[in-house]
């Protein structure tokens, strides 16, 4: 399901290769917190697996798949109904986030970290309300405080209402020009947030409660969009680029290659990362611009409906279930004795995955279906 509408003549449908890059982005961050949660500390420090140290960037690929998906389903509606197609963008985006975020956080409230329910009712309101309202994410007292991945699903839903109430201005602009306008608005969010708090010498946790939200992370939102303005202007250059072709697909690989071994050598330079104004102000955007090359050759890619993406396929299409059922397991099964390590990870694994297949069949779906009949 990939919540995009049917697309104007001319434009491809649908992109099934951007559902194995939800999984990709999904599994990142779940061995991220197995790591760190678990506190796996021989996990490899060399080689390809290092990349899953810094997992947390599956959130940044996640930013900039919705920027490009979410921008183009909204652009596409604006282009089909004008105005009107704000009623049913937000009914189908509320009939997928909303009913497996509150069962999530119903089940990581009652079952899993039930410390909230003991604080005075008003403090308990305040962490329920803020959640229910999407808004946890802008406080560091309530940010992620029930089922912690959450937050970012909060910085979604405020993207999902940006991009409706934009979409009429967006769908007028260049896509160049527009990404480059937003890169430069987060940057100016997040110089802005460094300059403000460091006479404070605020902890990491602050600094990216506060650097981490809107307009903070419009550089990969805005990476998606301008894809999206591309994809519904074949015609055009950076159209052109990503039409479907073996080429296209290539020079977007090695642009990705380029732009992601940058962004790596870079960061592992600068790994204290929030210590360094530059890295917490700009590090963000190379990293968006890398994810943003991957997403490109997955449009581009011509093997869309290829058997081998299939398996990556499903766990994409499951891949929220994945983000939001992690945390939960990962918690319970680190109160069992020798749940450690490579044995942690694979249960980890297995329950998640359990969970968000059943989820996604028996509880997620209806709604979503339901949310697309006329």
């Amino acid at each position: 399901m990939s919540g995009v509408p049917p697309a104007p003549a001319g434009v491809r449908p649908s992109f099934p290769a951007i559902d194995a890059l939800r999984a990709l982005a999904a599994l990142l961050v779940l061995v991220y917190h197995v790591i760190e949660i678990g506190r796996w500390t021989d996990f490899p420090v060399s080689g390809a697996a290092l990349a899953f140290r810094i997992g947390w960037v599956g959130v940044d690929l996640f930013f900039v798949i919705s920027g490009f998906v979410i921008g183009l389903s909204a652009l596409q509606g604006f282009e089909r109904q004008g105005a009107g197609f704000r009623r049913d963008f937000a009914r189908r985006r509320i009939a997928r986030i909303v009913p497996l975020y509150a069962l999530t956080a119903l089940a990581f409230l009652l079952l899993v970290d039930p410390s909230l329910l003991a604080l005075p009712a008003a403090q308990f309101a305040r962490h329920v309300l803020a959640h229910a309202a999407f808004v946890h994410n802008t406080s560091p007292t309530t940010h992620g405080s029930i089922d912690g991945p959450n937050w970012s699903v909060a910085l979604e839903m405020q993207f999902y209402v940006a991009m409706a109430l934009a979409a009429p201005w967006i769908a007028r602009r260049g896509a160049l020009p527009l990404a480059a306008g937003l890169v430069a608005i987060a940057w100016a969010r997040r110089a802005g947030v460094w300059t403000w708090l460091a006479s404070s010498r605020p902890g990491a946790h602050v600094l990216h409660v506060y650097t981490s939200q809107l307009p903070g992370t419009l550089d990969a939102f805005g990476i998606g969009i301008a894809m999206a303005l591309a994809v519904l202007h074949p015609g055009e250059r950076l159209g052109r680029l990503l039409a479907a072709s073996w080429r296209n697909f290539a020079l977007w690989s090695v642009a990705f290659a380029a732009l992601g071994a940058w962004a790596w050598t870079v960061f592992w330079s600068h790994s204290g990362y929030w210590d360094d104004r530059t890295m917490v102000v700009f590090w963000r955007t190379p990293l968006a611009l890398a994810f943003g090359s991957l997403v490109a050759a997955a449009i581009a890619l011509p093997a869309q409906a290829s058997p081998l993406l299939r398996p990556l396929r499903y766990l994409g299409e499951i891949s929220y279930g994945i983000y939001l059922w992690h945390l939960p397991v990962l918690l319970t099964l680190t109160q069992l004795p020798g749940a450690t390590g490579e044995r942690l990870m694979w249960l980890t694994l297995a329950g998640t995955l359990s969970l968000a297949a059943f989820s996604w069949h028996f509880f997620e779906r209806p709604f979503v279906r339901r949310a697309h009949r006329p």
